[in-house]
């Protein structure tokens, strides 16, 4: 019992003295009016998440980029020979010989006469026109 007497008198002397004040908002960031000597803790916390983030960004554009190399090559490759095939066509004809060809959105137009050859591209999207003129080589 006297345990139990105790006890209650100590949580009661406890208990007076709590006391509490008035909560204050205070701004942490000195930027907003908080304390200046938080600067180099909050611009070092900034610079942890800014290279966390920027790691996974970049492990998910290092993977797309891997996709967009190999479709940039391959069309590149289907070009390239889509090109030589025209290429040939076009040194291969005869005098006189005139053609149109149309690849997607390009309009390819060639004629050849005795000392050159005329090709003009078209770009049927924005009327864009390049011509070149090469001299025959026999």
């Amino acid at each position: 019992m006297r345990m139990l007497f105790v006890s209650a008198l100590l949580l009661v002397s406890f208990a007076s003295s709590v006391s509490s004040r008035d909560m204050k908002f205070r701004f942490v960031n000195p930027t907003f009016g908080g304390d200046s000597f938080n600067s180099s803790h909050l611009l070092g916390l900034a610079e942890i998440q800014k290279d966390f983030f920027k790691s996974d960004s970049e492990t998910v554009s290092a993977a797309s980029s891997q996709d967009d190399l190999f479709v940039r090559q391959l069309q590149s490759r289907l070009l390239s020979g889509l090109s030589a095939g025209l290429s040939e066509a076009i040194t291969g004809a005869e005098n006189g010989d005139s053609d149109t060809i149309r690849i997607g959105d390009q309009e390819i137009f060639y004629s050849r006469t005795a000392n050159d050859i005329n090709v003009t591209i078209t770009n049927l999207l924005d009327g864009s026109v390049t011509e070149i003129e090469l001299p025959v080589v026999e």
